[in-house]
């Protein structure tokens, strides 16, 4: 990559959109959150590391106080344009996420503990018995947890085989959450007993079960930053579709109209940008390919330039499923109770710490995973929450692929990881028997193969 032809493309699309800006009203200055543009091509720089995250915050700045200026009439606009040649300016607190640089290396893991747990813990709300599920138990950088899925009513709290006790602690989103663990519990603990309330019988948590060694296989091949992020993109679109196959585009003209205004001419604007900078080889597949898959969804404005080109065999599989009737998803439970770690791809380390599938609004399957030696991205359109992050996809025991969305994040202070948690689209099917969650980054492609507990599937949670 030539970071110094980034840096100089970047200056240059904010030229061009303060000019534009001058021929506009006054009302009309700012462009719609979703075009393309200074604010959707800068995190795509900043996230395949062709642009320091601090510079794309600063011609950000730049530009938001030159149109600040214009609009307010400002005699000292031409100043603030000379911002883009390269002086220090001022940086303002809108992309403070952003301006925290480079990936963080992966901290020392010699104390870490994953554990996996899929166990249901019955409490009393009231008069009504409800059910929790504690998908696994993690010590890390980020303190002591049980990662949950369900939706807790109140504090626990919890005592282990050397009669010490702890407070417990929740944060979480829809559906998904951690249990933090208050002070952090030894290493060395054998079980833990979860207790709801006084007088209620205590859950025992076993932290030293049999765990199996997960099928890793790695294969060595070279992907560019710029290919992989157009991956993610295209798993975007993916994700943001119709739930439908397309093979005879027939989905509603207004589910069409809203992917294509999400779309717009965003996928040109970053295929340019990754090629001026170099992080997109000239002779790569890939920018055809996602024209051929805009084309294939009836998005005809998406401003690559590459005719369209046939698809890779997952995103083909994901716009192929067989039609007729939705089949029926597995009830709400564990899916797999599983570990494992991933080898380490471009300074990011993955952990899978179990499978569950919900019924939060509509069915759904979530992967739990901890990913360490990563940093914020800033909020963008095809944001991935952090990076670097591999790309992720599912191949299901019928030889279907699925895509992954992020679904929830809880970043664990600046120990530089997260726990993240990934929707899987569409959700599995329940003759579903294993998967393959296949990881890819520069220099390799790891798959892991994750066998479903079947006689799981019927166990309920909240």
């Amino acid at each position: 990559m030539d970071r110094e032809r980034a840096e100089t493309y970047l200056r240059q699309l904010a030229e061009a959109e303060l000019r534009r800006a001058g021929t506009l009203p006054a009302a009309g200055i700012r462009r719609p959150q979703n075009s393309a543009g200074l604010a959707l091509v800068a995190p795509a720089l900043v996230a395949v590391g062709a642009v320091d995250a601090g510079t794309a915050v600063q011609i950000r700045a730049d530009l938001e106080l030159a149109l600040a200026g214009r609009q307010l009439g400002q005699e000292n606009q031409a100043r603030l344009m000379g911002g883009f040649s390269g002086r220090a300016g001022t940086t303002v607190a809108l992309d403070q996420a952003l301006s925290t640089g480079h990936a963080r290396p992966a901290p020392h893991r010699a104390s870490w503990r994953a554990v996996p747990v899929g166990q249901v813990i019955h409490f009393r709300d009231g008069d009504v018995r409800r059910e929790l599920l504690v998908v696994a138990y993690l010590r890390s950088a980020g303190g002591a947890r049980f990662i949950i899925a369900g939706w807790p009513f109140r504090r626990l709290t919890a005592a282990d085989d050397r009669g010490a006790r702890y407070q417990i602690g929740y944060q979480g989103g829809p559906g998904v959450a951690e249990f933090l663990l208050t002070p952090d519990p030894p290493r060395q603990i054998r079980w833990l007993d979860l207790i709801t309330a006084p007088g209620e019988p205590a859950t025992r948590i076993d932290l030293d079960p049999p765990i199996p060694v997960p099928d890793v296989t790695v294969i060595r091949n070279a992907h560019s930053p710029g290919e992989l992020l157009l991956d993610v993109i295209a798993a975007r679109i993916l994700c943001s579709g119709p739930s439908f196959p397309q093979d005879e585009l027939e989905h509603p003209a207004a589910e069409a109209a809203d992917l294509r205004a999400f779309i717009g001419d965003g996928p040109g604007e970053i295929v340019a940008a990754l090629h001026a900078s170099g992080a997109l080889p000239p002779a790569s597949p890939v920018p055809g390919q996602l024209a051929g898959l805009c084309t294939r969804i009836g998005i005809p404005g998406h401003g690559i330039t590459a005719p369209p080109a046939d698809l890779p065999e997952r995103w083909h599989s994901m716009l192929t499923r067989p039609r007729g009737l939705p089949e029926a998803g597995p009830a709400p439970g564990i899916a797999a109770a599983t570990v494992a770690e991933l080898p380490e791809l471009d300074g990011a380390q993955i952990t899978i710490l179990g499978l569950h599938h919900g019924q939060h609004g509509q069915p759904r399957t979530i992967v739990h995973t901890l990913v360490s030696g990563v940093t914020a991205e800033d909020d963008w359109t095809y944001s991935r929450v952090v990076r670097p992050l591999p790309t992720l996809w599912v191949r299901d025991s019928s030889g279907r692929w699925h895509a992954t969305a992020t679904d929830f994040t809880m970043p664990s202070g600046n120990s530089g990881e997260v726990v993240l948690w990934l929707r899987i689209v569409p959700p599995l099917d329940r003759d579903t028997t294993w998967i393959d969650l296949v990881a890819t980054g520069q220099s390799a492609e790891v798959r892991v193969r994750l066998p479903l507990c079947g006689s799981l599937w019927s166990r309920r949670v909240a």
